[in-house]
């Protein structure tokens, strides 16, 4: 897991190495985070190319050093990301004669593109974004895993392309960005799709067998990605999502602490004490202070590079979780986002016209809203996040269920709920869904603290903006300079109800207690 940057010019561009270098360096400085201090900017310059990496030494920790390069094609590839099925592939690989000199996944993928091409992105299990390059030819491939988990942007122009892990890399060099959409590939300036996620409900599907594949799916996920001789950590929030993930780690997994944030009296804390209690659990708790929103406000958004107010929300309290994962030693945390799209965990699902294409929307849209923010908040205190819920083999199951099976009697994730009842107490089985700012304690204060904060006057995009929340955290993206959006991240209708994202009364709070 790391940061990459590669820098190219066209065949035809001339090019200077030491400026390919400096644009570079200039990218990898600004995620200095995504890698361990002693690993910033490790990299090759070539005639027409320049890649390098900020790692975060997780898989074969002392020899898998990035950029990697084969010997016997001269190819070169930077990675960030995991393979859980690395071992299998590189025993496939070596039958077929590909030669390895190291243990590292990353090494696993160069090979398998090599020997596959782009066929190879079917057989990668894992969450990536990668870049391979051929210096005597100039042949480039970039590609993102099966749903956005890892970041990948890009620019054309001026005869150079580049490629970084985030936005942020760009800032400086004038250059308006793209993002490699999930599941696809760039190849030489061409785009292409290698796999979609729909939600198409498979009638025939007897709910017995689906509840104990939903508990196998979900069983495989979390055991492949606990499988490190590193500690893992746990965000836990007390909700049904990650006290599955809490779960199913402690089965896998002999080293694993629990990671809460909220505030003293908040209702996920108190679930969360007692469940980490009963089952021995190393629970660390963050609590949150109200004087930290004012001053995080613009490093929410700076970080997680988008305008939308719940993510920015979300970001600031995550920030402060993974700011505790890092104090305490650990490197790869396990999160439970994911499980409310595929599941139908949001009330909008009860109410939809259409709660097929409504889970198809936000599954494919959490690249850039969720996954970002989990991806950001982690990644800036140098920890890889990991989300079981996004298996593919997940995914696919959750995306083939008929929508009697994730919503029941006004009860959602009926078969998650069901596939863990017999292993998890009814007291978090049954647990309703409360949403992030209210199940810690804040509420309304980071969205009225963002109505309020003070911006610069900048001319905006016509982009639906429904209020100073909006407003406000578009001005601080733009101040910023980061590139003015096309659309909203988050829709009415689709993302939120009309009036906003929460409401806050009493009858939540009498539900969650």
């Amino acid at each position: 897991m790391c940061g990459i940057a590669a820098v190219f010019s066209s065949q035809n561009s001339p090019s200077d190495p030491r400026d390919l270098e400096a644009a570079l360096l200039h990218m990898l400085g600004a995620i200095r985070h995504r890698g361990d201090a002693y690993n910033f900017a490790e990299r090759l310059v070539f005639d027409k190319g320049a890649m390098g990496t900020n790692r975060l030494a997780i898989v074969d920790r002392d020899q898998a050093k990035q950029p990697i390069v084969d010997p016997a094609s001269r190819r070169v590839i930077v990675m960030n990301g995991e393979i859980y099925n690395h071992r299998e592939l590189r025993i496939e690989l070596q039958s077929l004669g590909y030669v390895f000199r190291t243990s590292s996944d990353t090494e696993v993928v160069l090979q398998a593109f090599i020997a596959w091409g782009s066929l190879c992105l079917q057989r990668l299990d894992g969450i990536f974004a990668f870049v391979i390059y051929d210096p005597e030819t100039g042949d480039t491939f970039a590609a993102r895993d099966h749903i956005g988990i890892k970041p990948l942007y890009y620019s054309e122009g001026d005869g150079l392309v580049c490629f970084a892990s985030e936005r942020k890399c760009f800032l400086g060099l004038a250059k308006t960005t793209q993002e490699v959409m999930p599941g696809s590939y760039w190849h030489n300036g061409m785009v292409a799709r290698y796999v979609t996620f729909e939600a198409i409900p498979n009638f025939g599907m007897k709910e017995a067998a689906v509840i104990e594949e939903c508990k196998q799916r979900m069983e495989d996920a979390v055991r492949k990605q606990v499988a490190t001789d590193l500690p893992i950590a746990v965000i836990f929030s007390g909700g049904l999502d990650s006290t599955i993930i809490l779960h199913l780690a402690t089965k896998f997994h002999k080293d694993v602490t629990a990671f809460s944030i909220g505030t003293n009296d908040s209702a996920d804390l108190a679930f969360a004490r007692r469940f980490c209690a009963e089952r021995g659990i190393p629970h660390v708790i963050t609590e949150f202070h109200h004087g930290q929103i004012g001053r995080n406000i613009r490093n929410s958004v700076f970080n997680g590079e988008f305008f939308e107010p719940v993510d920015i929300s979300d970001m600031l309290t995550m920030a402060a979780v993974y700011a505790a994962v890092r104090a305490n030693g650990f490197k790869v945390a396990l999160s439970g986002d994911g499980s409310d799209e595929i599941f139908a965990g949001y009330d909008l699902f009860k109410t939809a016209t259409d709660p097929y294409g409504l889970s198809t929307y936000r599954l494919n849209n959490l690249y850039r809203t969720d996954l970002q923010r989990t991806d950001r908040s982690s990644m800036a205190n140098s920890i890889e996040c990991r989300v079981p819920f996004l298996d593919r083999a997940v995914i696919e199951l959750a995306m083939s269920l008929p929508f009697d099976m994730k919503v029941r009697n006004g009860v959602e994730k009926y078969v998650l709920r069901e596939a863990f009842r017999s292993e998890i107490p009814s007291y978090m089985i049954d647990r309703p869904k409360i949403r992030m700012p209210e199940g810690i304690g804040i509420h309304d204060q980071i969205f009225n603290a963002l109505a309020n904060v003070q911006t610069s006057d900048i001319i905006l995009p016509d982009i639906n903006i429904d209020g100073p929340q909006v407003r406000n955290a578009l001005k601080l993206f733009l101040e910023f300079g980061y590139d003015a959006p096309l659309e909203r991240y988050k829709k009415l209708g689709t993302d939120y109800f009309q009036g906003g994202y929460f409401k806050f009364d009493e009858l939540t709070e009498q539900r969650s207690a």
